[in-house]
């Protein structure tokens, strides 16, 4: 009998001890999936290599791996909160545009595209400031959560503007109104370390609205 309650006490010991782990494998693996049904949604690219995951945070993803068409292989990343995909990037050739393959169509649907993005982004801006307006100057999440999403925001945008290896680490922030502002350490694979002052401008939802940096 006590052999027996001793061999069940190990067994439990050992799946609890392991179940952390396989939870963690799981949450890595749905968002790899999440991210490639992403981008082959969007993109109608499917022939992915090398596609891992980094955690950034709890319940928190950024996925990278490779896309071959041909004989080269392009980068893409989505990152992954929560079970979502909350911004990706592909930047190779893809089907999307199946009428804009040549090079001058492919350059002018993009331009238009971010045409569009920057036509959406100031009209949500206007709205949101008549909701700052009614609703006073106070934002209403604490600055933890206000942290985060600056460090996702700064993050993505390095990566996408300046260094897809980079990593930004937030050293110093305060609130300002409804601004976040402070310093942070850029780090990267290939390039030595660098500093960066950020801003990142909320509405009063602690929705990020705006955001710049500065490397030196």
């Amino acid at each position: 009998m006590n052999l027996k309650f001793s061999k069940a006490l190990i067994a439990g010991t050992i799946i609890a001890m392991l179940l952390p782990a396989f939870t963690m494998a799981s949450e890595e693996g749905k968002a790899e999936q999440l991210c490639k049904a992403k981008i082959q949604d969007t993109y109608g690219v499917s022939n992915f290599r090398h596609v891992y995951s980094e955690r950034e945070g709890n319940h928190k993803f950024m996925v990278h791996g490779k896309v071959k068409v041909v004989d080269n292989k392009y980068d893409f990343n989505c990152k992954v909160k929560h079970g979502n995909v909350k911004s990706y990037a592909y930047k190779g050739p893809h089907n999307r545009h199946k009428d804009d393959d040549d090079d001058n169509n492919v350059g002018a649907a993009l331009a238009v595209g971010a045409g569009l993005a920057i036509l959406a982004a100031i009209a949500m801006s206007q709205a949101d400031d008549a909701d700052d307006h009614d609703k006073g100057s106070s934002l209403s999440v604490n600055k933890s959560v206000l942290e985060d999403e600056c460090h996702e925001t700064l993050q993505y945008r390095i990566r996408d503007e300046h260094d897809y290896t980079a990593r930004v680490n937030l050293k110093e922030a305060r609130i300002e109104g409804h601004d976040l502002v402070g310093d942070a350490k850029v780090k990267y694979e290939r390039e030595h370390p660098q500093h960066a002052t950020y801003t990142c401008h909320f509405d009063s939802q602690g929705r990020v609205k705006d955001s710049s940096y500065h490397l030196y």
